[in-house]
């Protein structure tokens, strides 16, 4: 295994600092079965990993994941991706990036992560639930994101998530630009942003801090 982010090879016991006690053993069986290069990257805004099958020039398989996760939550994009390794060995590319041959594949291996004491009680719950009906991603699942987000590191106070918030509030995201919520679509969040105008879809599970309309007018950011 390699990462990208130390320029040398990453030894198991390196790899396992990134994973929950006892998960390392339950992983090793795939990167003995195949050539994998493992990139530990930076965390990345729109995906929390991917996988890259063999094909010219790139001999092996890849998988690249972020490395600011919480072990669970890495565990979790880890499973994800070794399933598309799976499904590509299986099927090549005859089938639809998370259809249903990816969702049984996924399924199967998450399965043999859960009832043996890798993931808290509550959490395991949360990911069983989600293999009923399988998403994309855990970040397609809010009540499996927000489960894995129980158990981030850092300090999230102050901070809501966007679908917990009424349609008409401000809020500020972590790269400080200022939205207002208008209204639900579906899945998703219609906002504008302060200034440009301009109108982006927002997940619900997307963590932000409220800003209260007199403060943004004492600022001078909205009309009054």
């Amino acid at each position: 295994m390699k990462s990208e982010m130390a320029k040398q090879k990453l030894s198991y016991d390196a790899f396992a600092a990134y994973l929950p006690p006892g998960a390392l053993e339950k992983v090793i069986p795939w990167f003995e079965k195949y050539t994998i290069k493992l990139v530990i990257t930076r965390e990345r805004k729109t995906i929390l990993g991917n996988y890259l099958n063999p094909h010219r020039g790139h001999p092996h398989h890849a998988i690249t994941i972020n490395g600011n996760q919480n072990p669970y939550s890495f565990l979790v994009t880890l499973l994800h991706e070794l399933g598309h390794l799976e499904a590509f060995v299986q099927f090549k590319n005859r089938i639809a990036p998370h259809g249903t041959e990816w969702q049984n594949i996924y399924r199967q291996i998450m399965t043999g992560f859960l009832g043996v004491n890798i993931f808290p009680a509550e959490l395991e719950q949360a990911i069983a639930l989600s293999l009923k009906k399988v998403k994309a991603g855990s970040c397609s699942d809010p009540k499996l994101y927000k489960a894995l987000a129980a158990y981030d590191p850092d300090p999230v106070d102050g901070l809501n998530w966007v679908e917990e918030l009424p349609p008409g509030s401000y809020f500020v995201t972590k790269e400080g630009r200022v939205y207002q919520l208008i209204e639900k679509r579906r899945t998703r969040y219609l906002c504008e942003q302060l200034g440009t105008k301009k109108r982006y879809l927002f997940q619900g599970v997307v963590r932000v801090k409220v800003i209260d309309k007199a403060i943004l007018e004492a600022k001078g950011l909205l009309s009054a």
